[in-house]
Formats: C-alpha cells, structure tokens, sequence
C-alpha cells in the first residue's frame, strides 16, 4: 500500500508522547518455494498450463509497549512480495476491550472457519483463481474496530464490531496521502464469471459495517457468526448489499472437524440478468498423525443465484486432499485440488497440485 510507511511513521510520532515505557520490536514471517501443476481435460474451458516454479515471502515488523495508564497498545506491518508494504494495524488495549485501526487488515468474516487444511491453505486459496465469492470482509477497506475483552462474557462469548468509512479499495487516508472521494456509485454484479470483475467491496456501497460474534459453549467446541451490511450506495439497485456467515469447529482429541455456511445478497437492478445471491457451503477434517504430521480433507461449494429464473444457477466446488510434514521451521506440505464449475461456468473443471517447502522466522 502506498505511503503506509508515512502512515506508520505519523501514527508513532502521535503516540510517542504517552509512551512511558520503550516499546519492543520483533521481526516474523516465512518464506515458501512452491511447485504448481495445472491441467484440465473438462468439456468447457478445458486448459494446459505450463508447470511453475517460485518463491513467495511474507514477514511481519511489530512493536509493542505499555502506557503509564496501564494500557497496553501494537502495531504491525506486513511486507510481503517484492518487499511491498500492504496490511497494518495499531491498537489499543485494556480491561475493557480493545480498538484497533487497520489498513487493509482486520476482517471479522466468518465463511472460511469451516475449513482446515492441512497446508495452511484452503482449497480455494491454493495456486488457481477460480473465483470463488464467499463473504465481504471489512478487512479489504480500511477501518475501526472494537474487541470485547476475554473472560469477561460467559461460555467464552467474545464479539466485536469494526467500521469503514470508505470502501474504496487501499485507500491509507492518512493526513500526508489523502486521495479522491468515495462516491458511493456502486457496480452491478457480472451475470456469468466472477460475481465482480473486481473492488468487490467498493462495489456494494460507500460505507460499510461488519459484526462477529464467537462463543466456546463447552470444551473442544467453537461456535461462530459474522454479519455485513453497506451504507450510502447510489442509484437503484434492486436489493441492498449485505452478507454473513455461521460456523462450527470441534476438535476431539488429536482431529478437527469443521463446517460453515455463508449467505450473501448482491447489490442489482431489479430486472437484472447478473446474481443475484451467492450461498456458500464448506466442511472440513484434518487429523494430526503424530507431532510432525497432519492429513486434511476439505469442501468448498459456492452455488450462485440469478435475478431472473430464466438464467440457470451453477454450483461451484473446490475439493482439497492436503498432507503437511514439519520439523523445526521447514514445513513439507502437498495439496492436491479437484475445481469443479470454475468462474461458476458449467463444465468446466481444473485440477491442481501444489507441492510447499516454507521456512518460518
């Protein structure tokens, strides 16, 4: 993201005078080498890329301190690539919850909880874009957010609410990088393909607002739900954006097993041929062997919906088989992906298999 160096360097400058204490500095990340394989022999889209090669890195630059109140505050930074600096975040903490602003970070969705992998990587996350819409996330625009602390609820119930003024996509609105206005004009859904050709979230309205709630009624079971609505659209778009999403997690000894739904209504005109709505499924196992090895066993389904009867739905699905060996900081990861209806198109089916050697520091 552009500038957030300037960002960072405001922000600290701001805080610096209530700092009682030096605050302590830490560097994290990993790096990983990954070998991609692609086919498909499908009757739609069917296509023969060419096997890839490539290293991707990701570290994160983190400070952290206490105030003389007794408040403890963060701040992070995450580079990533080319030694681009994207996501960031500074908060805030104490006995009564925590506030936290983030840049590009910070998404309360719910829809992928119901999913463990193996690789770290969800069958939908791994080497292909298929295009899979599952939930907005506040995490894609800039925003506020406040955390209920822990312990405080009963059946460890935790929430939180975050805000973004604007949706427009990277836009760091510090005081030394502010860019054009929002005008709230939103996009109408595509009627094939991706849901959108991109900006998704700026899309769906000009603000915008997100809810999570996550609660631990008895041991090894996690229960969950995020709920996302838009503010100040233009023009006349048939129905309002909003989404969410529920989950379950339960672990039992050394397996976990996982499912979620996610139910997203697409902002169109009312006569419209484009989506209407995006109803998600995923589920999921994975089972730790011993300390070193895990095996993994997920589904993703995504059906998308039409305005108008006459335009058929299609279901994608993304079916992962993942297995992931680590020692020390080298993790050995293979995933194999099965992609059935990509870019919700008929027919038309990719396979891929990743294989990963990642480096944690």
């Amino acid at each position: 993201m552009k500038n957030v160096l300037k960002y960072a360097v405001v922000l600290f400058t701001a805080l610096s005078f209530s700092f009682a204490q030096a605050g302590e500095l830490s560097v994290t990340g990993s790096a990983k080498a990954s070998y991609v394989i692609i086919s498909s022999d499908s009757s739609t889209g069917a296509q023969e890329q060419p096997n890839s090669l490539g290293v991707a890195n990701e570290f994160n630059l983190g400070a952290s301190g206490e105030l003389d109140n007794g408040m403890s505050w963060g701040y992070n930074i995450d580079i990533d690539g080319d030694t681009t600096q994207d996501d960031g975040s500074l908060f805030l903490s104490s006995g009564f919850g925590k506030v936290m602003i983030s840049i590009s970070e910070g998404g309360l969705e719910t829809s992928k909880k119901g999913i463990f992998s193996a690789t770290g990587d969800r069958g939908s996350d791994s080497a292909y874009d298929e295009g899979m819409f599952e939930e907005w996330s506040i995490g894609d625009a800039n925003n506020i957010s406040y955390h209920t602390p822990a312990d405080i609820l009963p059946f460890g119930i935790k929430a939180s609410v975050a805000y973004a003024p604007s949706t427009v996509n990277d836009a760091n609105q510090s005081v030394n990088n502010l860019v054009a206005a929002n005008t709230g004009a939103i996009t109408a859904p595509n009627d094939s393909g991706k849901v959108y050709s991109s900006g998704s979230v700026a899309n769906a309205g000009r603000t915008m607002t997100q809810y999570a709630v996550h609660a631990t009624p008895v041991d090894g079971l996690t229960l969950g739900a995020s709920y996302e609505d838009f503010g100040g659209a233009t023009g006349d778009t048939g129905q309002n954006a909003e989404g969410g999403a529920w989950y379950a997690q339960y672990v039992i000894g050394n397996a976990k097993i996982g499912y979620g739904r996610s139910y997203v209504a697409l902002p169109n005109a009312k006569t419209d041929t484009a989506y209407e709505s995006v109803l998600g499924t995923k589920y999921s196992a994975l089972v730790a062997v011993n300390d070193n090895l895990s095996l993994s066993y997920g589904v993703e389904k995504s059906e998308t919906t039409h305005m108008l009867a006459t335009t058929a739905d299609v279901e994608m699905e993304v079916t992962q088989i993942a297995a992931a060996y680590t020692t020390g900081g080298l993790t050995l990861a293979l995933s194999m992906n099965d992609y059935e209806n990509v870019l919700y198109t008929a027919n038309q089916d990719v396979k891929s298999t990743v294989f990963n050697v990642s480096m944690a520091f």
